[in-house]
């Protein structure tokens, strides 16, 4: 009788354990849950700031290319200025003479 009073009272205290052992497990799970909902925030604001970086870049890029367009027609309008003024000029040269 007292052998199963014994084997009783160690099988509350495993049971005690465990439930111990249980508990610190649940919270674990409960941090490593809070983690990954953080982890997953952070990805999902990654992804937008990198989607609106992208945007930026693609803006600059079109600026760009017409900041090269403006400035190869500025150089057209600016050798045909040349051109007019060269030919007035002669024009000019060939009054004085």
């Amino acid at each position: 009788m007292e052998h199963s009073h014994t084997q009783a009272a160690g099988s509350v205290e495993q049971v005690k354990l465990t439930s111990e052992a249980l508990d610190r497990i649940n919270a674990a799970v409960e941090v490593i849950t809070e983690m990954n909902l953080q982890i997953a925030s952070a990805a999902e604001e990654q992804s937008a700031v990198s989607e609106e970086v992208s945007q930026t870049v693609m803006a600059i890029r079109d600026v760009t290319k017409e900041l090269a367009d403006h400035s190869e027609h500025s150089a057209r309008i600016s050798a045909d200025l040349n051109k007019l003024a060269n030919e007035q000029q002669q024009l000019m040269t060939g009054f004085k003479a």
